[in-house]
């Protein structure tokens, strides 16, 4: 996208960029059209609606008086830097369990599973970060009860934080995450993004005291502190990128602040500027493109304060895409409006979020938006300045829908926290932050997450490389006991009916040789059914794995076993295999006396493995049962049933033609038939010729089947 020029950006636009899309650059004002200071978080003529609403609303004046007492508690404290900038944070991890460490002093550090104790280096480097950081919110809360209440002394505690800070920042060596002094290290931190949400904070305090400091106090911080650090972040650029949308906020809101329209103009009209994040990095599903909620949410929260500085200061970015991103979440949440673990993220809960919908909700009036909202109880910042009145609302239900741009095909019946939810992931990999799981899923019910991705640790530690990004750990195929390659799959068939819903993906280049398709159908609202079909040219050994909360006992025949040393296999524990050309049956104790029950069809010899895998850390354990089969082609049947009112289940194999295969489920509630037919061939199942690629039959009391729902 070509850049305007700085003569174009300052033709005189002093309006509200109208329309705004993703596509087209922005209009800038000038820097002498800029409203007054403070013009980041709000506007002067916003502060009476504020001052009303701490008067009038219980909450906000709660909140205030909390952010009064944090401001006041620097009133008389000694304003003292951190000798150094900060270290990584995905350094702050056991390197044994893959826990987070626990802080109990500046220079001693935790580990919450056996009480090791870590000293020096990084790890008390890492812990500076928290100083750094609290200097930097200190700064903007101090402004905000300046400019709510007016007088000058928590002024004069910003101002003196920002000339510490005027004074040493350029003193502070550069370095990364190695310790080097290199282009995309910082000074406080030690990439580029975190010097850039420090600065944040500390360019968004700074607006809120700008006008009560003097002409030189300007001059020191912006030339000692602002420019300095905008320059280090300028100088590491990243493309369509999470941490380029901080850098992008970071030196647009420096040159908001400074009225340096330059500035304003690349963080918007850049080739790496807002527009083009938006216009390549949000999926037209609305997702982050990488895949990863939270990186979604990180992003997001990035977005935000460029976005709100812009629109204070007559520059509109609440375009399409934007809301798509804030939409997305709402509308592929579980049903406890917690967004599951995919690749390198941990779970999101939404009313974590809270915040963000508040300004949401102030912008775009969405109903949707202000129900997550109130999920926060109006704690945030947010609610305080933009404080817009909340409709009554519940959140949405959860329905069966194919987001097919980010490639995830969502299963779901029932209604509220009990209800059975299921995301099967076929998309995209998700550049740098995504896991090698492709058809891997999440499945919910019984009020939890029954079968869980696992997410991320701390990149810092052994264990992400040996479990959490391996294809083992994911419920999906590892063909050869090796990590699937890197893939986009694609949706060959979805239907969402009542009482019905089904999903047939494939899973793309995952392997040189061998080839996955995986059909997954919700039937009512407690049996899932799976038809995966595996095919190869030569002879390979396929892994499922399926993971399941709880306990599960192994097979009383089973003998031990024992893992090879390699990714995911590693990681396993209280391995135990049978061999067998029948049928398995386990039943997962997921407490409350509640059983996820498993099945799995026979008729191909299978090693039926179960053990025990990584949750959290590595002494977190979650039970795993992994069908192996050696062979070129494999189909497996499998299901499951949800709750002990699921009853006992039992998948059989329906003959079909060559291709093509069937699943019969039978449950105390009724019998049901399952075709997977992905290359749409005529066969015959059920008794019936069809050549749809997706076909749902029902059994009636006579056994007779009956054709209920396909998709061709």
């Amino acid at each position: 996208m070509r850049c305007l020029t700085l003569a174009k950006a300052l033709l005189g636009a002093t309006f509200l960029v109208a329309g705004s899309t993703e596509t087209a650059p922005a209009a800038l004002p000038s820097a002498t059209n800029l409203p007054p200071h403070p013009r980041l978080l709000f506007t002067r003529e916003k502060l009476p609606e504020i001052r009303e609403r701490i008067a009038r609303q219980a909450w906000a004046r709660e909140l205030f008086a909390d952010r009064r007492k944090e401001a006041d508690a620097w009133l008389d404290r000694q304003v003292v830097l951190p000798p150094r900038g900060s270290q990584w944070y995905h350094y702050y991890s056991c390197p044994k369990h893959g826990a987070r460490l626990r802080t109990e002093s500046p220079t001693r550090h935790v580990c919450p599973v056996d009480g090791e104790a870590f000293t020096g280096y990084p790890y008390d480097d890492v812990v500076l970060a928290g100083d750094h950081s609290r200097l930097a919110a200190a700064v903007k809360t101090l402004g905000l009860v300046h400019q709510i209440e007016g007088g000058t002394r928590h002024a004069a505690k910003a101002r003196e934080i920002l000339l510490a800070y005027a004074a040493r920042y350029q003193g502070y060596p550069l370095h990364n995450i190695r310790g080097e002094a290199k282009v995309g290290g910082g000074k406080v931190g030690p990439q580029t993004l975190d010097e850039s949400v420090w600065l944040i904070a500390m360019v968004e305090g700074a607006d809120l005291v700008w006008s009560s400091l003097s002409a030189e106090d300007q001059r020191q911080i912006a030339e000692g502190l602002i420019r300095p650090a905008v320059e280090i972040i300028r100088q590491h650029r990243m493309g369509i990128h999470n941490i380029q949308c901080w850098k992008n906020s970071a030196v647009g809101l420096a040159g908001l602040l400074l009225g340096d329209m330059t500035l304003v103009d690349e963080a918007l009209n850049g080739e790496s500027g807002y527009f083009n994040q938006m216009a390549k990095g949000v999926s037209p599903d609305g997702p982050w493109y990488e895949g990863a909620w939270g990186y979604h949410f990180y992003t997001l929260s990035a977005l935000a304060h460029l976005t709100e500085g812009a629109f204070h200061s007559g520059i509109d970015l609440y375009g399409p895409a934007l809301k798509r991103m804030f939409d997305a979440p709402i509308e592929m949440a579980m049903p406890d409006l917690v967004l599951p673990a995919f690749n390198d993220s941990h779970t999101v809960n939404l009313a974590g979020s809270a915040g963000l919908y508040e300004t949401a909700y102030a912008r775009y009036k969405d109903p949707r938006q202000a129900t997550v909202a109130a999920l926060g109880r109006r704690r945030s910042d947010s609610a305080l300045l933009h404080g817009a009145s909340l409709p009554p609302g519940s959140p949405p239900p959860p329905v069966s829908r194919n987001f097919t741009a980010s490639g995830n095909a969502i299963l779901a019946a029932g209604t509220g926290r009990d209800s059975a939810w299921l995301c099967l992931d076929y998309g995209p990999h998700g550049g740098g932050h995504g896991h090698p799981d492709k058809l891997g899923f999440v499945l919910y019910g019984l009020g939890k997450v029954l079968a869980p991705d696992p997410g991320t640790a701390n990149y810092g530690v052994p264990i992400q490389a040996a479990w959490f990004r391996a294809t083992l750990a994911h419920n999906t195929l590892t063909v050869d006991e090796k990590s699937q390659q890197a893939a986009e799959g694609r949706c060959e068939a979805f239907l969402a009916t009542n009482g019905l819903s089904a999903a047939m993906a494939r899973a793309g280049r995952i392997h040189e040789d061998a080839t996955f398709v995986r059909t997954v159908a919700l039937i009512g609202d407690r049996w899932f059914v799976f038809i995966d079909q595996v095919r190869a040219q030569r002879e390979h050994t396929f892994d499922l794995a399926y993971h399941n909360v709880g306990r599960v006992a192994a097979p009383s025949a089973a003998r031990p076993s024992t893992a090879p040393d390699k990714p995911g296999y590693s990681c396993l524990r209280d391995l135990r295999a049978l061999d067998s050309t029948e049928g398995l049956s386990l039943d997962f104790d997921v407490g409350g006396g509640q059983k996820a029950r498993w099945a799995m069809a026979g008729g191909e010899p299978t090693t039926y493995l179960t053990g025990t895998g990584v949750g959290a850390h590595t002494e977190d354990r979650v039970p795993v049962v992994i069908a192996r089969r050696r062979a070129r082609q494999a189909t497996y049947l499998w299901g499951l049933g949800l709750g002990n009112a699921a009853g006992p289940i039992e998948i059989e194999p329906e003959a079909t033609g060559s291709g093509a295969a069937a699943a019969r489920l039978r449950t105390p509630a009724g019998t049901w038939g399952i075709l997977a037919n992905p290359e749409g061939i005529e066969v015959r199942a059920f008794g019936q010729p069809t050549q749809a690629r997706l076909a749902f039959f029902e059994q009636d009391s006579q056994g007779k089947w009956a054709l209920r729902h396909f998709q061709r």
